[in-house]
């Protein structure tokens, strides 16, 4: 597990934890016990953890594999991901002593450059809640990873939403976007504000990936940069400017990117 994991969790007195535990560090845990003060821990991370950290990184890999929808693309880039991992650790941490412990999945990368952080997947319940509000069918890939982490993010930014933020982020945005004076374009066109599902915020900038509405580049809705800085939006009218205007046709696809540690903030 590389340095910079534990500066953040143990070392950094902004995050201000309580109390932080390494499962796998923790040989003598029983589920029994650790299941009474972290309440969102899956089972199966409690199993992951006394594993060894290869198989930990195996085993993670495989089971993201099988579930996310297979892309030519942007499965050899997970491989690649995967391929720079030293660890999967679960970590339990509280930052008030009166809370239950929260779980993160915690991939750390062999070179000490980052780590990557990924919450407990989220519930049908969620997702159900979440479909009547937007009345929308997501990708099917995103609905793929949410219930794998629901949640995820860089170093100290959790930037890709809970599938409970989406609906309340969105609002944030369609007010942020009728109250000013600029109006956004997409290929020369003004796009209705509504037409933008925030999934990934970029922290401190007002600016998000959203998937939108009204661009289908396959069978289901592809997904844009939205600026908060300038309110502009990729433009979608040239294929070869895709990913470099930040407009991937998959949310594997702008995962793939994100996890390859791409800049985001454009």
């Amino acid at each position: 597990m590389n340095s910079l994991i534990r500066q953040f969790f143990t070392g950094n007195k902004e995050n201000q934890f309580k109390e932080v535990l390494f499962l796998s560090e923790e040989s003598n845990a029983t589920w029994e016990a650790i299941s009474r003060i972290a309440f969102d821990l899956p089972r199966g991370w409690f199993e992951l953890s006394r594993l060894s950290p290869q198989d930990r990184i195996e085993f993670t890999r495989d089971f993201w594999l099988d579930r996310i929808p297979y892309h030519p693309s942007a499965h050899p880039a997970f491989f690649e991901f995967f391929d720079q991992l030293d660890d999967v650790a679960v970590v339990l941490m509280r930052r008030r002593e009166e809370e239950p412990l929260d779980s993160e999945l915690v991939y750390s990368l062999a070179d000490n450059s980052s780590f990557f952080r990924g919450k407990p997947p989220c519930t049908e319940g969620d997702l159900h809640d979440l479909k009547s509000e937007i009345e929308l069918n997501l990708p099917h890939d995103f609905l793929s990873f949410v219930r794998i982490h629901n949640g995820f993010g860089k170093l100290s930014e959790m930037g890709l939403l809970e599938v409970e933020e989406i609906a309340p982020v969105r609002r944030r945005v369609m007010n942020m976007l009728m109250q000013t004076e600029k109006r956004i374009h997409a290929a020369g066109l003004e796009v209705d504000p509504a037409a933008l599902i925030p999934f990934y915020e970029t922290l401190g900038l007002s600016s998000f990936q959203c998937f939108y509405t009204d661009w289908y580049p396959g069978n289901e809705m592809g997904n844009v940069y939205l600026s908060g800085i300038d309110y502009t939006l990729s433009d979608v009218s040239d294929k070869k400017m895709w990913a470099e205007n930040l407009a991937f046709p998959t949310f594997s696809e702008w995962f793939a990117y994100y996890l390859q540690g791409m800049d985001l903030c454009t």
